[in-house]
């Protein structure tokens, strides 16, 4: 009972230790690849975007989403 007490504990204690305290994500372009994103950065690349003149729009959502992974990736001075 206290090994399985013990393993318990060590398990959640090294998972609880691995993860991250903010929730990163991944933006993806096929083709392109991947790049980190927290939820904050994402936002303010989205911003920064419809600032420069993008639009939401189904004929324009491949632009924005390539805006935000090049904004992501650093390429894009914010």
């Amino acid at each position: 009972m206290r090994l399985a007490f013990i393993a318990t504990a060590l398990a959640v204690s090294t998972i609880a230790l691995s993860t991250p305290s903010f929730a990163q994500y991944q933006h993806c372009i096929a083709g392109r690849g991947c790049v980190p994103a927290t939820q904050e950065s994402y936002n303010a690349c989205f911003s920064l975007a419809l600032a420069r003149g993008l639009n939401v729009s189904v004929g324009d959502r491949y632009n924005l989403n390539y805006f935000i992974y090049q904004c992501l990736a650093g390429r894009i001075p914010r």
